[in-house]
Formats: structure tokens, sequence, C-alpha cells
């Protein structure tokens, strides 16, 4: 039953029946659905978190393409996270557990519950966050002195000596925030890194400093990013 009103009329309620009417044009709400992980084998899953000695998150926009060209050898995929091309690994012959999540903020908050969730991530020892964002996002007032660098670093809680510290107001955001805050609110170990560039997409130059980095952290990744040119324009892939 619809509401009394006719047009260009008002009518002013003057009993609870009047009210009830109109409740029952209301649309009801409905719960979103869930996220969750697309999941093969629960026992691989929960065999490889019990012996992940390592969880490394790595977010930005377009990361899957260079986080599974360079980090993923002699790895196996155990889950499918929900955001765009978003993944999880394992490699077991270090312990190295890999959360590659391409940056959708609309989710991020969701995204971070699910791994805290599931034990992704509690269940390792350390945890080590890696950010790629535009460099247009980072503040300084020597912003000179990155001026003419393609790629540089900065860290929270970063135990690699050459890598400055995030200056404010300058912060972090994403499921690499999320994870991040949440272990350091539990007296876990999580040290965070962001890396500005000019090519977020990334290339050879761009992302050398960023393979560097992994390396100095005992990651095992390739030597360089082997990026590859779209077949049918002048953009990298």
């Amino acid at each position: 039953m619809s509401c009394p009103f006719g047009f260009g009329e008002l009518n002013i309620p003057s009993s609870r029946a009047f009210w009830d009417d109109c409740e029952e044009d209301e649309i009801p709400s409905t719960e979103p659905e869930k996220l969750q992980l697309s999941v093969p084998s629960r026992e691989e899953l929960d065999k490889a978190l019990s012996k992940t000695n390592l969880l490394l998150v790595i977010e930005g926009l377009n990361v899957s393409n260079f986080a599974e060209s360079v980090l993923l050898k002699d790895s196996k995929k155990l889950a499918g996270i929900p955001s765009k091309k978003s993944s999880l690994h394992f490699r077991a012959s270090n312990g190295t557990m890999i959360a590659i999540v391409e940056e959708d903020l609309s989710k991020s908050g969701e995204i971070t519950d699910l791994l805290i969730s599931e034990k992704i991530a509690s269940a390792p020892k350390e945890v080590i966050t890696l950010s790629i964002k535009p460099k247009v996002d980072y503040k300084s007032e020597n912003i000179n002195a990155v001026r003419d660098e393609i790629t540089f670093l900065r860290s929270l809680g970063g135990k690699v000596n050459y890598v400055e510290s995030l200056e404010a107001p300058n912060f972090i955001c994403g499921v690499t925030a999320g994870i991040a805050s949440w272990r350091f609110s539990e007296g876990l170990k999580v040290q965070v890194f962001l890396a500005y560039t000019d090519n977020v997409a990334l290339d050879y130059l761009a992302a050398k400093p960023i393979i560097k980095l992994l390396h100095d952290l005992d990651i095992d990744c390739a030597e360089i990013y082997n990026f590859k040119k779209s077949d049918d324009s002048h953009l990298y892939m």
C-alpha cells in the first residue's frame, strides 16, 4: 500500500496506521555478501601456515605482473584473494608466504579482516609489507632530494640501514596498513616499506631499487624484472 499523498497535497498523519502503511513500501535492507578466499584445498593452506616463517604482503596498482614475475619461482598458489588479480602463494623451500594485493581501497578493510581471521596475518613469525605508490603521493619539504629518482624507498620500523624513515605528513593505507597496524597492536614483528615511483606499473629501471630491497631482506626473488611490452601499443605490460 502506498503512502496517502496526492500531487501538491500535504497530509498530516494522525495515526500509527499511516506510518505502518508507508513502511510496507520500503525496500528491505540486505546484508552485503562477505568476501571470502578462493581456497582449492583448505588442508594445503593450513599445512602451509604451520610452516610459514615469513609473510610478504606486496600491494599496489597493477602490481601482480611484477610480483608474479619476480617472486613466485618454485612457489605454489594457495588461494585467490577477492580483489582483482590478488592471490596468495607459498614457497616451501624457505617457508615464505606471499600475498599479492592489487590495490582496491574500497575492499582493503574487509581483505585485512579476512587475512587476520584466516590466521594468515598471525601465523608467521615475521611480516614484511611493501606498498608500491605513485611518486606524486609523496610529500616533503625537501622534495628536490628525490626529484630525479625514478623509484625511492621509505620505511616504518624497517631494518634496512639505507632506507630512510617515512616522515609526516605521509602515511600508509590499504591492506598493508591494516596488517601492519594489527601486528603492531598485537606486539608481533612487522616491517613496513614503501616504494614511491614514477611508474607504478614498473619497468626494468623502476623495479631495480625494489628488487635490491627484497634481496637485502633475504627474500628470494629474481635478479631483474623482465617486463613485457604490449604488442599493440607503446605501453609496458
